[in-house]
């Protein structure tokens, strides 16, 4: 018999038990792969909002719990152009909405003439009028939009109700700018949007770019220092530390993940403990036979492993499941999409053997100090 087999054999004597103790181990993996996953996709998005039009950094409201929900007076603008260092400044609201049907589809609102405007490479159609909207070419086929035809966008109006209301845009051309987030959005006039979500004389941040030769993180702190509530975010670390939703998700993430290391491991644990009290005699035989101490910790080490492997397979796609559902109803930070690396598995293999290491070395322990005589007088 080879090997592997004999591990099979072992593991399926108490199929149950098995099934549940990988099953155990394998919600530890789902957390770890969802959460790595997760995390990604934060850094990926904040990077992408933080760098709007090729921005060198961006500036923020103070204290927010979401990129998006930020609120800037426009009229900061020409403020923030006379500070040293800065090159350019250019505002823009960022507004998530429902269009034609789609929830959190993001609509970005530009200032013409401002370089982010300027930047923007038309592919097919024009540039937006007033009551127009640009839309990405990653977003063209999502929302089944033509050239020419219209965009059924839902805004607000009124106070302090702000009765939802829905309004028609015409779309004036396809754009691309090589950022996933803006190209799968859509792009109008600054003006069109504040009027649309109701935030006249408002904007989400003031992209910056700076004078060559000055570093981006200097020019943030100088800002920083001078004016109140503002904060530059020039580093997908820093947005991902701003994300109230997003940050207590992750915390909340590595603290679960480590619990079910332990539950997951002392799972293991009892379940090799038990399975060597149940074969006690047989481990007593093949210690009579001629098996070495360390081959009867290699095969108990190999059968803990043998059921983290089946936890893996399981766990990734329990991990691939709750990480897609956690971003598709909203439970952290809009339109952010889960980035499944090879880091990402690499973690939950990780976590996987680690699990099977740590709740085989009581069984392990217990099986070598078996006296071979002893074992075999065992029923």
């Amino acid at each position: 018999m080879t090997w592997a087999k004999l591990i099979r054999k072992n593991l399926l004597r108490r199929p149950m038990r098995t099934a549940l103790t990988a099953a155990g181990v394998s919600i530890g993996v789902g957390l770890i792969v969802a959460l790595l996953s997760i995390t990604n996709g934060v850094a990926n998005t904040a990077n992408q909002l933080i760098h709007l039009g090729r921005a060198d950094f961006g500036l923020f409201q103070s204290g927010t719990t979401d990129l998006t929900k930020s609120l800037l007076p426009q009229s900061l603008e020409p403020r923030i152009k006379k500070e040293a260092g800065v090159q350019e400044v250019a505002g823009i609201e960022l507004y998530v909405t429902t269009v034609d049907k789609q929830t959190s589809f993001l609509v970005l609102g530009m200032q013409p003439g401002q370089f982010p405007w300027r930047r923007l490479v038309i592919v097919r159609g024009r540039l937006p009028g007033q009551n127009e909207i640009v839309v990405g070419d990653g977003a063209l086929n999502s929302l089944h939009a033509k050239l020419g035809g219209t965009l059924k966008i839902k805004g607000f109006k009124g106070a302090p109700a702000f009765k939802s209301v829905t309004r028609s845009f015409r779309v004036a051309g396809v754009y691309h700018t090589g950022d996933p987030s803006e190209d799968s959005g859509g792009v109008m006039q600054l003006s069109a949007l504040q009027k649309l979500s109701n935030h006249p004389g408002e904007i989400t941040t003031i992209a910056i770019t700076v004078t060559p030769g000055r570093p981006s993180s200097e020019v943030a702190k100088e800002i920083a220092s001078t004016i109140p509530g503002i904060l530059p975010v020039a580093e997908p670390g820093q947005a991902v530390k701003i994300d109230t939703q997003s940050r207590l998700l992750i915390s909340a993430g590595w603290i679960f993940s480590l619990l079910a290391l332990i539950v997951g491991g002392i799972g293991v644990m009892n379940t090799m403990a038990m399975s060597v009290s149940e074969r006690t005699r047989e481990i007593g035989i093949l210690r009579a036979i001629g098996w070495p101490a360390y081959r009867i910790a290699a095969l108990i080490v190999s059968e803990a492993l043998g059921i983290c492997m089946l936890a893996l397979g399981i766990g990734l796609g329990v991990g691939v499941l709750a990480a897609r559902l956690f971003t598709s109803y909203g439970l952290i930070s809009t339109f952010v999409s889960p980035d499944f690396t090879a880091g990402v598995f690499a973690w939950g293999l990780a976590f996987s053997l680690g699990v099977g290491l740590f709740g085989a070395i009581y069984p392990v322990v217990r099986a070598i100090r078996l006296a071979p005589v002893e074992a075999l007088r065992r029923e």
